[in-house]
């Protein structure tokens, strides 16, 4: 960008470990194109892909992530809980904020952006640092991704707008130091076509080729989601009056497998699409993982959902979100899956029109406007700096020594919790590690985990 007009510059950070992160990102610049286009430029860029950018961040950021939650989910779910806490948050901050400082330098100075957004959370203090060493002021905004159970990465008390999906996790950032006037539940952005379609279902199943009167169930797929195919010939073979609607986007084998065999209950199958909005509003059920974006996308077109599967930790808190508004069901097998949808189609549909309705109330298809609006409020607006009291959070602002310190009490930690087996200690210290949120409470959770240590058997350690 050599030429500088007068419309402001929002550069958009994402990631492309799975989809929802760079879907946000979208929706966000979508609404930004169709409500300040003629005064605004937005545009998305992944830090990770740069050229220049650490190799290794990205293996480790996007493709092993993918490769630990499809291979190993209760590894993932372990590491997800123990990096989960104000410590090792600021120690993660510190690490990425040196190795992504040329980069985000480098991107700052080709774009001069008047407000960065981000919707990863890897990027906010490594921007402070960059702003920090350059003495400037660019307000930044974190856009958070995960309804619930929202890891500690994404809070930091440095933006001038944190974006939450719900007010379990407005509640978190307020713990983790985020000013209260800085939060605002937004819920997960979702395209402006969620908003955008309005047309009836008979009309959507007349142009998609659906029955028109048969109850549509939409089958989510993809690589993440397991056994698509077990409950799809579960449901075939019920004998249930339906018709099955399924997507299998990136599984490609899974694809030409349901294509190749023979169905006995009127089924659709696709890959990609990108009607997403169409193809919510034209069933009435639909089934998936619990991703963020999947659940807020069809909660948006006001359907209920029958879960399949979740990320251990990082998914789990969407289930007991939607499922406790009873716009949802909770089934982890298969068999449950065919369970839940055949009470909803007993007695005329009538828990599947319960469902539903909670469903739409539930759901905010202009939530995408709504984060928009917020961020050109602060855009146009004096930008506040934002100095908090130095934490263990902030602790990349200050020597590395403070880094450093902080990081042998967490060998000194590590060294004592390996090779227990006192499965009630396990737990407690998961509990603690989650509440450090100071050196000194680092030290104290330490000396008592290793003291709780000496007490036991050698049968316990």
């Amino acid at each position: 960008m050599d030429q500088r007009d007068d419309r402001k510059q929002v550069m958009i950070l994402t990631s492309d470990a799975g989809s929802g992160h760079r879907s946000v990102a979208e929706a966000i610049e979508a609404a930004f194109a169709e409500n300040y286009g003629d005064r605004c430029v937005p545009v998305i860029v992944n830090p990770l892909r740069v050229a220049g950018s650490p190799a290794f961040l990205k293996l480790i950021a996007e493709e092993h992530y993918d490769d630990l939650v499809r291979k190993d989910p209760a590894l993932y779910e372990l590491s997800y809980r123990l990096s989960d806490s104000i410590a090792t948050a600021a120690i993660i901050d510190q690490v990425v904020a040196v190795l992504l400082h040329d980069t985000l330098r480098g991107l700052i100075e080709e774009y001069r952006p008047d407000v960065v957004v981000s919707t990863h959370p890897i990027y906010i203090e490594p921007l402070n640092f960059v702003c920090d060493r350059s003495d400037r002021t660019i307000p930044l905004v974190s856009v958070i991704t995960d309804l619930v159970t929202v890891h500690t990465l994404w809070f930091n008390p440095r933006v001038h707008l944190c974006l939450v999906p719900t007010r379990q996790a407005y509640k978190k950032a307020l713990r983790n130091g985020v000013p209260a006037d800085r939060i605002h539940v937004t819920g997960i952005p979702v395209h402006p076509r969620f908003a955008a379609e309005t047309r009836s279902q008979p009309e959507l199943r007349a142009e998609l080729g659906l029955l028109p009167d048969l109850p549509a169930v939409l089958i989510v797929g993809g690589t993440r989601v397991r056994k698509v195919g077990e409950i799809a010939d579960l449901i075939d073979r019920a004998g249930l009056p339906i018709q099955l609607v399924i997507i299998t986007g990136g599984d490609h084998a899974l694809y030409h497998a349901l294509t190749a065999r023979r169905w006995y209950t009127p089924t659709y199958i696709y890959g990609f699409v990108d009607n997403m909005p169409a193809m919510i509003r034209a069933s009435d059920v639909v089934v998936s993982k619990a991703g963020g974006l999947i659940t807020s996308e069809t909660l948006a077109c006001g359907r209920p959902l029958i879960f399949c599967s979740a990320i251990p930790g990082q998914e789990t808190g969407n289930v007991k979100y939607v499922t406790s508004a009873g716009a949802a069901d909770w089934a982890p097998k298969p068999p449950l899956v065919l369970q839940h949808l055949t009470r909803w189609l007993e007695n005329d549909c009538a828990l599947l029109r319960q469902r539903t309705a909670n469903a739409a109330h539930l759901g905010n298809p202009r939530s995408a406007y709504l984060a928009a609006d917020l961020v050109w409020e602060l855009v146009t607006s004096e930008p506040v700096p934002v100095q908090p009291e130095p934490t263990l959070r902030t602790a990349a602002l200050f020597p590395l020594m403070a880094g450093v310190q902080v990081t042998r009490m967490f060998d000194r930690l590590e060294q004592d919790l390996r090779n227990v087996t006192d499965s009630e200690m396990a737990r407690l210290a998961t509990w603690c590690i989650n509440r450090i949120e100071t050196p000194t409470d680092l030290e104290r959770v330490s000396r008592a985990i290793h003291e709780r240590r000496q007490r036991l058997s050698p049968a316990q350690r």
